[in-house]
């Protein structure tokens, strides 16, 4: 008897010895599972880090700081229902309010009588431009008479802007101008292979998250390895991209009803807008923004995508055409600027993202338009 609880000590023992072991080992594995993502990371190219040498700034100072600030404001917080947000912040180049929304330019000689916002992605948001130079901040400077809201936001598709705009609405916000900057974001995130015409840039991040903070049952185990099976799942992505054709990234030149769709849901969104702004006599003007493949501009210092270009080849002249069969009531609000910078200057500092020059231009575009359709006459100023 003595001998049997010897052994099943000793065997018990054992079992616990490998627990501990097993147990050290995942741990260990997870520690240089998360240091091999964070040096993956901080080794991977920032999109900007040298964006600021561009011909477009002529060597400027301020473009230097801008884009260091750029990477220093951090992740954005996650909100309900639009996405995300970015928390405040202060800096020479660009300031952030408590509530996510960038400063925008304020001429306090000028008692504004007026207010319009503006809605959109990074490009409203002003990726490339200080405070002051916005395209929000450059319509001020041609109507001090308004005070301007920017409630762009990095990576938003037209519905995530729907949503900001239904909270400012819900808390009795009501500009008397309404500025739906869109297009870039709809085509390129809803074109990529695994997205679709109802998602947004980080609908799959997000999957995975929420799949990942689960628990029990099944699930428990891959909590327990977490790090090791995200760091395997980076690998797997890098080297799956590093094989998969740039074609591959992006499916609306070979998927017509999933291009379509893309515009119709764009065009639906603008028309909720348009019938509650107008419902309080405030005018909306949904504005269709330009891209490089369409603009007769100077390229050669950027390096383009081939496969992105059909996806605005596409989607583009799709939304015009879904526009007059679909929504025809949106033909006297909307504004096309495919041609606004087709100038033989350097404006992108990518696809879609403008320095100064080229937010003053489509601005002067955007004041015209709003005058006209809010009957003011632009020459009586």
């Amino acid at each position: 008897m003595a001998h049997v609880r010897s052994s099943v000590k000793k065997l018990i023992m054992l079992m616990l010895g490998n627990v501990v072991a097993l147990g050290f080992l995942v741990f260990l594995m997870n520690t240089m599972a998360i240091a091999g993502i964070k040096l993956y990371n901080w080794t991977k190219p920032l999109q900007y880090a040298e964006s600021h040498l561009l011909p477009n700034y002529g060597g400027a100072e301020w473009a230097r700081k801008h884009f260091t600030e750029y990477y220093q404001i951090g992740n954005a917080d996650y909100m309900a229902y639009y996405g995300w947000r970015r928390n405040a912040y202060a800096g020479a180049t660009i300031n952030i309010d408590e509530r996510g929304m960038r400063r925008t330019y304020r001429n306090d000689q000028v008692a504004p009588q007026r207010t319009i916002a503006f809605f959109g992605g990074s490009t409203t948001w002003g990726t490339g431009a200080d405070d002051d130079r916005t395209i929000p901040s450059e319509f001020i400077k041609l109507n001090p008479e308004y005070v301007g809201y920017n409630f762009g936001e990095t990576g938003y598709v037209a519905h995530q802007s729907l949503n900001v705009f239904l909270k400012q609405y819900f808390e009795g916000f009501r500009p008397d101008v309404v500025v739906f900057y869109d297009g870039v974001n709809d085509v390129w995130q809803k074109c990529r292979s695994e997205l679709g015409p109802y998602s947004h840039s980080r609908e799959v991040k997000i999957r995975t998250a929420l799949r990942e903070s689960g628990s029990g049952g099944g699930e428990s185990f891959w909590l327990t390895v977490l790090p090791l099976r995200n760091f395997a799942e980076k690998v797997v992505r890098v080297i799956g991209n590093e094989n998969r054709s740039e074609a591959e990234y992006y499916d609306c030149h070979k998927n017509p009803k999933k291009a379509e769709q893309i515009a119709r849901v764009l065009l639906s969104d603008w028309l909720i807008v348009k019938n509650l702004v107008e419902s309080y006599g405030g005018t909306f003007v949904p504005v269709l923004q330009p891209v490089i493949y369409f603009s007769d501009t100077r390229t050669e210092h950027l390096k383009l995508s081939e496969s992105l270009k059909w996806q605005y080849e596409v989607l583009y002249p799709l939304i015009l055409d879904v526009m007059d069969r679909e929504f025809p009531e949106l033909a006297a609000n909307f504004m096309d600027l495919r041609d606004a910078l087709d100038r033989d200057e350097y404006f992108y500092i990518d696809w879609c993202h403008l320095s100064p020059n080229g937010n003053q231009l489509v601005a002067e575009r955007i004041s015209q338009g709003v005058g006209v359709r809010t009957g003011k006459a632009m020459a009586a100023r």
